[in-house]
């Protein structure tokens, strides 16, 4: 997902899931964004195994550099969920 794009849609967050996949150290460096949820992206492919990430929202998902949120976009399209990942990351976004 392009960041224009994503910069859009996080304006209102009721209708998608926000999901900060960075580990609890990478947060103390840098904030996340306004209305995300953290979840390690360990723990996203854990709760996703046990049904409880919500198939009804979509979810977008974002870490420092993109390539995390790749992986797991990747796989949890793969399992049915409406998901798209910020391209660049949290850096890609920053840097206008």
């Amino acid at each position: 997902m392009k960041k224009e794009i994503f910069t859009e849609l996080i304006k209102d967050t009721s209708n998608i899931l926000l999901l900060d996949i960075r580990e609890a150290d990478e947060l103390a460096e840098d904030a996340t964004i306004e209305g995300a949820v953290n979840m390690p992206m360990g723990k996203v492919f854990t709760e996703a195994i046990k049904g409880n990430l919500e198939k009804d929202k979509q979810i977008v998902v974002f870490c420092r550099t993109g390539g995390r949120a790749a992986i797991v976009e990747r796989e949890l399209r793969e399992r049915g969920y409406e998901i798209d990942g910020l391209e660049g990351g949290l850096t890609g976004l920053h840097n206008v």
